[in-house]
């Protein structure tokens, strides 16, 4: 069940926002829950807005699942990538190319896990208080950034061996991802220096 003292963080850019602007705890609650599902949203949104690669897409939802993780903390960044990634399990099409349980065993399986992942650890960082700097912020982001392609290429390396994951999973999302991580680490520490 969520609560005040472990949904979120009061370090964190969001849970500063809902803190400083509320003090009842039932609609602290409701802000956690729709921040939540508006980060699944976005995260959709950020899947379907792709260069259609084979076997792995270049999405945009690496720049999202690091702001969401810079912006929420770990504990609400866990729950809006775990949301996503059941609704996918499920059977909602809400992964690049469609969703179902199986859709995790193919070759982009491994990069939506890397979300996970790297939500729990960027969140973490988020914190301690990462996203307030722009050196931080984007180190933070290179942390994330290699996490995802990490369990992206083991799993794409697992179905069609390692030359091929790095030909087909790592080359040729190494510039555009370099920019995403870029703006994300740049971007997020303003979005305190706006709050203030």
């Amino acid at each position: 069940m969520l609560n005040q003292s472990n949904a979120f963080n009061a370090d964190t850019w969001v849970g500063n926002l809902i803190s400083k602007n509320t003090e009842n705890i039932n609609i602290k609650i409701l802000f956690l829950i729709i921040t939540v599902f508006f980060g699944s949203l976005l995260l959709i949104a950020s899947a379907k807005i792709k260069v259609p690669l084979y076997p792995v897409p270049m999405t945009l939802q690496p720049m999202a699942v690091l702001m969401i993780a810079m912006l929420y903390g770990r504990n609400l960044a866990t729950l809006t990538v775990g949301l996503y990634i059941f609704k996918g399990i499920i059977g909602l099409p809400v992964f690049a190319f469609g969703g179902g349980l199986m859709y995790l065993m193919g070759p982009t399986g491994g990069f939506i896990l890397g979300f996970f992942a790297s939500a729990i650890i960027i969140g973490y960082l988020a914190d301690r208080g990462w996203g307030k700097k722009f050196s931080l912020s984007i180190i933070s982001m290179l942390i994330g950034m290699v996490i995802i392609y990490t369990l992206g290429i083991f799993q794409l390396a697992l179905l069609n061996g390692f030359n091929y994951a790095l030909l087909k999973g790592f080359y040729p999302f190494l510039l555009g991802d370099f920019y995403k991580l870029l703006l994300a680490g740049i971007i997020t520490p303003y979005f305190w220096k706006l709050y203030k």
